[in-house]
């Protein structure tokens, strides 16, 4: 037995024939049934019923096929990953992204990776911080980060690759939420809520309010601004679901500022180790994040 013989069998189960399974494998149908016949041999049991040209599974073969199938895509897996050893192609991919990028907006990247690469892949999420660090001592291959004060990677390649919008928002029945403009003046007597998965440094600047309150999950603080305490800046797809046009659905409220637009622009890029770009797979990845992702592109 071998995986050929193995290949052969499941095969011609999928396509309805043997004549199709040897078309598939490149060989003569004499070949190939006689493949299944060995295997046949060797396992000491009858896998397909012949009824002139048509076949079908026997109980053995009912039994059995889903273990060769697994066995033949394991072996399929294992040869690709050898060859992309021997072309020095990664067979892992680890992708870092920011915690405050929507996911929805990548939904389509990991469906096409997925679907067309040949590596595993490993995807996470972080603070922009550990995702450089990550970068730094290799354990991370390409990273997604909201755009910095950084304007320069030289130890990286790196690309813009769009936007998505941060909205100033309060709950419903928070007294913000029914001024039609809201000043900076009004902002600083209430207290303003912060989505941070790092610590807030002591000379950093806070934001709108002298008074704050820092939460790692986002469920917690939207939970906090619905009951009509505080206000905050976030990411309008990460709440989008609150802010329904129902109003018995509505949750909370996108304020009017007389100093900023309703909606700020956070720009992202795409920051990756050098030479991956040169592999087939990671080029491949990373096209699929230029071309797939449904970033707002300015």
């Amino acid at each position: 037995m071998n995986i050929q013989h193995l290949k052969a069998f499941v095969l011609a189960h999928q396509l309805g024939s043997i004549s199709a399974a040897a078309r598939t494998m490149g060989k003569r149908q004499s070949q190939v049934s006689q493949w299944i016949s060995e295997l046949e041999i060797d396992f000491g049991v009858t896998l397909l019923e012949r009824t002139g040209n048509s076949i079908r599974l026997s109980a053995a073969g009912e039994e059995l096929l889903p273990m060769m199938v697994h066995t033949v895509s394991q072996a399929d897996k294992l040869t690709a990953c050898a060859s992309a050893l021997s072309l020095e192609e990664p067979t892992l991919l680890r992708i870092g992204i920011d915690n405050y990028i929507p996911q929805s907006c990548l939904q389509a990247v990991w469906v096409k990776a997925l679907q067309q690469l040949n590596v595993n892949l490993e995807v996470s999420t972080n603070s922009r911080k550990a995702l450089l660090v990550g970068l730094d001592d290799g354990s991370l291959d390409i990273t997604l980060l909201t755009e910095h004060t950084t304007l320069h990677y030289s130890d990286f390649d790196y690309c813009r690759l769009g936007s998505y919008r941060d909205v100033l928002v309060a709950g419903i029945s928070h007294p913000l939420a029914s001024e039609s403009v809201v000043t900076a003046d009004h902002l600083s007597a209430y207290r303003e809520l912060i989505w941070t998965r790092e610590a807030m440094t002591d000379d950093e600047e806070v934001g709108y309010s002298p008074t704050y309150a820092t939460f790692t999950e986002l469920a917690s603080l939207v939970a906090v601004l619905q009951n009509g305490v505080g206000y905050a800046m976030l990411p309008y797809d990460q709440i989008a679901p609150y802010l329904a046009a129902n109003q018995a659905d509505k949750r909370l409220q996108v304020l009017s500022t007389d100093f900023e637009q309703a909606a700020m622009s956070r720009r992202v890029e795409a920051v990756w180790q050098h030479g991956l770009s040169q592999t087939e797979q990671g080029k491949l990845l990373l096209s699929l994040i230029k071309t797939e992702h449904a970033l707002l592109v300015e």
